[in-house]
């Protein structure tokens, strides 16, 4: 007889405009790790805005990393897949308690927060709190037209999608403790002690766009889109320095924020949109102070996402802030040592200074930067443990 230890949990999918990521955990006894792991980039225009507009090309990409994954092996057609976050809504509602069905008064308050009709859109609520006058939900909504067709494209690959998630609920599973199971006591040998009580602002900046999700009291309250995304910024840059999209890319990812890279060329073109970041991030905390004061002040603000990673943004956006800003831990649920997976989550980038507009402006040959991206994963692996969270409920 054979004896195999592979995960029974469904696969953790991160569908996005320009890449998908894959995760599968495993979990013996009381720890959860890493199964497989892997990322796939898209080719150009096979996903829009978070509509499909080349099946085929997704499907097949699909499969390949399902079959292939850079770490380890799946052991399941099972997957969990995240929404494209500009397609969905979340948000805390009050109601008022009356005679009627609870489900009937939430479906006549839906539309007063969804900007589409009832008719148009799947939803999905729970109850956070109870007052002897109020309830206190958390709803979820996604229009009918894009369920259908993330569901129609995960059959068609061969496989069984057991959720499609909301993208921000994932994103919050995967950084905080708050959200394991048990906390009392807590999941065994897992990282930090969790602060209970703490208001979060978690910002994820992905390739193809950026929001910041407001938590507090274990709860998702709401989430704000923000004007930044990786692809813009490269864009950006490969604009005012005449640079191929490769060189951009590199030339952000290794200078950033930080002005002693080619005399600070980079950062002086990324000022006025980390500027605007900023302020839209100050926004949102003057919305979430007028009206969700009654959780108290925000404490910490996590950042994640491919983009948390430009050179020194971290440090810049908390100078500017009168909150903690923190890079976030991605495995912080997990019983892994990143170390185990450096060879997955380090990559090396290198940029040739002689290129054109760029050159003058560097006494180096070259510049070159090696950099973690655990937190690029952080949805992945936040839709990973949606199967290892509600079995332990």
């Amino acid at each position: 007889m054979i004896l195999t230890n592979n995960s029974t949990y469904p696969i953790g999918l991160d569908i996005s405009d320009l890449s998908i990521k894959l995760v599968q955990l495993n979990k013996v006894r009381d720890k959860i790790t890493i199964q497989a792991l892997g990322k796939l980039s898209l080719p150009k225009n096979t996903i829009n805005k978070g509509e499909i507009i080349n099946k085929p090309e997704l499907i097949k990409a699909i499969r390949k990393i399902v079959s292939s994954p850079a770490f380890g092996k799946t052991s399941s057609k099972e997957v969990v897949a995240c929404l494209p976050e500009s397609k969905t809504f979340i948000k805390s509602i009050e109601v008022q308690k009356s005679p009627n069905a609870l489900i009937d008064i939430i479906g006549s308050e839906i539309e007063k927060h969804v900007p589409l009709s009832k008719s148009e859109i799947y939803y999905d609520w729970q109850v956070i709190k109870e007052t002897t006058e109020k309830y206190f939900i958390l709803i979820g909504a996604a229009p009918k037209e894009i369920v259908d067709q993330y569901t129609a494209m995960l059959d068609e690959a061969k496989l069984s999608p057991v959720a499609l998630e909301i993208e921000p609920t994932a994103i919050a599973r995967s950084l905080l403790k708050e959200e394991a199971p048990n906390l009392k006591p807590l999941i065994s040998g897992t990282k930090n002690k969790p602060e209970i009580g703490i208001n979060y602002g978690l910002i994820d900046i992905g390739a193809d766009h950026t929001c910041m999700i407001f938590y507090s009291n274990n709860t998702i309250l709401f989430t704000v889109s923000m004007p930044i995304s990786g692809g813009e910024v490269t864009a950006k840059i490969s604009k005012a320095l005449a640079l191929t999209k490769e060189q951009a890319e590199k030339a952000k990812i290794i200078c950033g924020m930080d002005e002693t890279k080619a005399n600070g060329v980079i950062k002086e073109i990324l000022a006025d949109t980390v500027k605007n970041l900023v302020e839209k991030i100050k926004e949102a905390i003057q919305y979430y102070e007028n009206y969700f004061c009654e959780h108290g002040a925000l404490n910490q603000i996590l950042l994640s996402g491919g983009g948390a990673n430009i050179t020194n943004l971290v440090k810049i956006i908390g100078q500017e802030l009168p909150v903690e800003v923190r890079l976030a831990d991605t495995l912080t649920n997990l019983n892994e040592d990143q170390a185990r997976f450096n060879k997955f989550f380090t990559e090396k980038h290198v940029l040739d200074i002689k290129t054109p507009k760029l050159d003058s402006k560097c006494e180096e040959k070259s510049l070159s930067i090696k950099q973690n991206t655990s937190a690029a994963y952080a949805t992945a692996i936040g839709l990973a443990l949606r199967g290892i969270f509600i079995d332990e409920y």
